[in-house]
């Protein structure tokens, strides 16, 4: 299963979307906005959210720093359409800013997230193409994500998840499922969550899923399906008055740690 596992660690909640010992699971983007405040940075010790156009309240680029030098190793930038809705992210090597990656989004006229389609590049060459279609519920809360690789006809279906949420909108069960080249689906991984009370302040900007409920979510953990393996992340928080975190501290199931801070505009 050729998928890359790629993250915005300055703007996670929580670490991991997907277990990394998929470590191939589609990218979760999120682009913050808040009713009653909006983020204006958020840092931590490799990546730093820089630039926001509060115009249209966009996140416009982040940087991702070498934890060792400090050089700036990629950047993300970041595009959406008159209403609001994110339609591109394009990341780009921090040396000569050559072009890595490109996820553009499409929609359906409800409004929901239809389909996303991610290419790789390799010197200003397409290395391969991904796309994944998104399916829903009565109460639009996420049902089903599935990926493929490659474009038209010629792309294979390579996995796909399946979300349970609660009737609070947290999604609490991921269940993903690799299809091999007979086209047999077989369970890899499940995925569990827990949450806080207080509120996430991705909620309704983050792609579909995990990232979009509306608490923050202290605990993951995921077993990998007949191994007996399983992975578990932790999740603190500092809150302001209102509720919405300050500060986020990982832990990993390799016991290192890192600390995200949140800043707001008022």
């Amino acid at each position: 299963m050729k998928l890359k596992n790629r993250f915005l660690p300055a703007m996670l909640l929580f670490g991991v979307v997907a277990l990394s010992s998929c470590e191939k699971s589609e990218q979760e983007s999120v682009t913050p906005e808040l009713q009653q405040s909006t983020i204006s940075q958020v840092l931590a010790e490799s990546s730093k959210v820089t630039s926001y156009n509060f115009a249209g309240q966009v996140v416009t680029q982040i940087n991702h720093y070498d934890k060792e030098s400090g050089e700036l190793e990629s950047f993300e930038k970041f595009e959406r359409d008159a209403k609001g809705k994110l339609t591109k992210v394009t990341t780009h090597a921090g040396t000569n800013q050559s072009l890595l990656s490109e996820q553009v989004y499409t929609y359906a006229t409800d409004g929901t997230l239809e389909k996303t389609t991610s290419t790789y590049y390799n010197n200003s060459k397409v290395e391969y193409s991904t796309y994944a279609t998104y399916s829903y519920k009565e109460d639009k809360t996420l049902e089903k994500k599935s990926v493929f690789e490659g474009t038209g006809d010629k792309a294979k279906a390579k996995s796909y998840t399946t979300y349970e949420a609660l009737p609070n909108g947290n999604y609490t069960e991921e269940k993903q499922h690799v299809i091999d080249d007979k086209g047999k689906a077989k369970l890899f991984s499940t995925t569990t969550y827990s949450y806080d009370s207080n509120h996430n302040p991705f909620y309704e900007f983050a792609e579909p899923g995990t990232a979009s409920s509306p608490n923050n979510i202290i605990a993951a953990n995921t077993t990998v399906n007949g191994t007996g393996k399983s992975y578990k992340y932790t999740y603190s928080y500092t809150y302001d008055k209102a509720g919405y975190p300050l500060t986020q501290t990982v832990v990993k199931p390799n016991g290192k740690r890192e600390t995200y801070t949140y800043m707001y505009t008022k």
